[in-house]
């Protein structure tokens, strides 16, 4: 489940709409399993105080008959992502995004590809309703007959490799779990980042029992297991946004009496920028530096990523 803050930026006297969310699941697989709840919060960051939160159960939606509610929930879902100027997501680029913009591909005609417009407007938007020279046609059938198949998802290599060109939200991600293994070499997981940051994490659940929720369709217990990593992730955001999130300087998963760290801090924009740990030993900005000698050799670390939220 996914957070949205609103940053403000003194320079400009404006504010930034921040959308936090996160997903479950029936599995790890974007082509053979599916949501089955989205979480979100929207966050203003300017007088500190959230301006909605909402867990989405896209399973019920999806099995239910009358498809009017699936419709509203999608276009409510594009409109979160459309407004927000950053998405925040842990391990969204890999896992949360790629799984929504799947759901998001066979879409009701009422929504425009992004790619085809900039800046929707409410005449953009036209609902869909079913009228009364339909006759005996079933609302399903109507709805099928009034699908287009958009750009929201990207193709998947052989590798594993996005093509992203076609994501209308890729330049608004805020990835920490992307950030560590772009700073450090490593991927880390969001219980590891929030005890290296002093955030308290309290979890009900795993993401298996997750699984095991939705096949017993318990959904007050997987809905309130995803808002609470939403929660979480905003008690993460709130203050790297103000002070920088600090990350590890080491192979994910080795012990060590000592490990240097990074500070990954933001400006006005939500662009990272690499200052020093305080006491963690000095960390030299030219380790991003390919011609510098105390490069980091990114090679030698852990490169797969871990899966645990």
């Amino acid at each position: 489940m996914c957070a949205c803050c609103m940053l403000h930026d003194a320079s400009t006297n404006t504010t930034m709409l921040m959308l936090v969310l996160d997903i479950e699941t029936t599995g790890l697989s974007r082509t053979e399993h599916k949501i089955t709840v989205i979480g979100t919060i929207v966050y203003e960051s300017s007088d500190e105080t959230i301006v909605s939160q909402k867990c989405y159960n896209v399973a019920v939606a999806e099995a239910c008959k009358c498809k009017k509610d699936l419709i509203a929930m999608k276009e409510e879902v594009s409109g979160l992502l459309n407004d927000a100027a950053s998405i925040v997501a842990f391990n969204g680029v890999n896992f949360d995004m790629p799984f929504i913009r799947r759901w998001l591909r066979t879409t009701p005609a009422c929504l425009t590809s992004l790619s085809q417009i900039d800046n929707p407007t409410d005449s953009d938007i036209k609902p869909v309703e079913p009228n009364d020279s339909l006759g005996k046609r079933k609302i399903s059938e109507f709805l099928e007959n009034n699908v287009q198949t958009t750009s929201y998802d990207v193709s998947i290599d052989t590798n594993g490799n996005e093509d992203s060109s076609q994501d209308p939200w890729k330049h608004k991600y805020l990835d920490f779990c992307r950030l560590s293994r772009e700073y450090t070499g490593s991927y880390i997981s969001l219980h590891n980042v929030c005890l290296l940051n002093k955030i308290d994490v309290a979890k009900s659940g795993s993401g298996a029992q997750a699984v095991q929720w939705a096949l017993e369709k318990n959904w007050p217990l997987l809905e309130s297991y995803c808002m609470q990593d939403v929660i979480v992730l905003l008690a993460l955001t709130k203050p790297a946004l103000r002070a920088g999130i600090t990350l590890r300087l080491g192979a994910y998963g080795k012990r060590q009496a000592h490990c240097d760290t990074v500070n990954v801090s933001f400006d006005s924009s939500i662009r990272p920028f690499v200052t020093a740990a305080p006491g963690n030993g000095a960390v030299s900005h030219d380790i991003f530096n390919s011609a510098s000698p105390n490069v980091l050799k990114l090679d030698d670390r852990q490169t797969s990523p871990d899966m645990e939220k």
